[in-house]
């Protein structure tokens, strides 16, 4: 059948139109990475801790649709932010175990005044979860596999007793591990503050209402890593669809900061969902302040 001048130019658009939008999904919104910033209050935080720079990390994903240099230029964007702590929830490895030493080897990089601490995604189960943890545990990186540190105003602190401190606490991948909040926060006092780590975001419908957890902290869904106008996201990586696809979203005891993601996985793109690296900052509430 022969194209009038009419068709023939509308079908060479559209052609070109798909070859633009497969190059830049494919080349170009990869290495574009964002950073999502947000403020939280959290109730009793200590006020030498007021304003504390949390920068959260999550599925680097260093294999093959993930470089290292990419992953290097991640660590050093997330230094210029003068983070106080740095919070990894997951997937730093894709599809093979020879990439465990270098693709959890250029975390060791981060700079944080309170350094980073960790827990494993479902990846890690995959590719080797005790050769992960040794590797982070090379870089003096705490894996709260249902543990929990606590900071204060001089450091680390090994308990909350007698402390203005914050507890820092994370689970077990719910694919993979043992998902044990209760046991992540035993013994905590009640007036302590506390956030919990967990690679999957799926984790917030599990906690037991009554447990006291101020703020979460996930990743694993990549934002679904490509977005449609009218049609959405065709992949979910999360049972409940669209509601913990990304940013700060409200869980049944507490608010959860899901992180879109800094590497890929499944398809080697991504289309209106730019990876990320998130700042969040604590902060004391202002009583009396709207």
């Amino acid at each position: 059948m022969l194209l009038d001048r009419r068709q023939f130019l509308t079908r060479s658009a559209a052609g070109a139109a798909c070859v633009a939008t497969g190059g830049y999904a494919g080349f170009v919104e990869p290495s574009l990475l964002a950073v999502q910033r947000y403020d939280v209050p959290i109730d009793d935080l200590p006020r030498d801790l007021d304003g504390l720079r949390v920068v959260h990390i999550s599925d680097t994903h260093y294999g093959p649709f993930t470089a290292l240099d990419y992953l290097e230029r991640v660590v050093r964007q997330a230094n210029d932010l003068r983070p106080d702590l740095v919070v990894l929830t997951g997937d730093y490895v894709h599809r093979t175990a020879r990439a465990i030493d270098a693709g959890i080897g250029v975390l060791g990089g981060l700079k944080a005044r309170f350094g980073s601490v960790a827990v494993l995604g479902n990846h890690e189960h995959w590719e080797g979860a005790a050769a992960c943890r040794e590797a982070l545990g090379r870089l003096g990186v705490p894996v709260l596999d249902n543990g929990r540190v606590f900071l204060g105003r001089r450091g680390v602190c090994p308990s909350d007793e007698g402390r203005a401190v914050l507890c820092v606490a994370g689970v077990g991948d719910l694919w993979e591990g043992q998902v044990l909040p209760e046991t992540a926060l035993r013994d905590v006092g009640p007036r302590t503050p506390r956030v919990l780590l967990s690679h999957n975001p799926d984790v917030v419908e599990q906690l037991p209402q009554g447990l006291r957890v101020d703020l979460m902290f996930a990743g694993h869904t990549h934002g679904g890593q490509v977005w449609f106008p009218v049609i959405g996201t065709p992949f979910h990586k999360s049972k409940y669809g669209d509601k913990y696809m990304g940013g700060i979203c409200r869980g049944p005891v507490c608010p959860i900061i899901v992180s879109r993601g800094v590497g890929l996985a499944g398809i080697p793109v991504r289309f209106l969902v730019p990876p990320e690296v998130g700042l969040i900052t604590l902060k004391c509430p202002r009583i009396g302040l709207v």
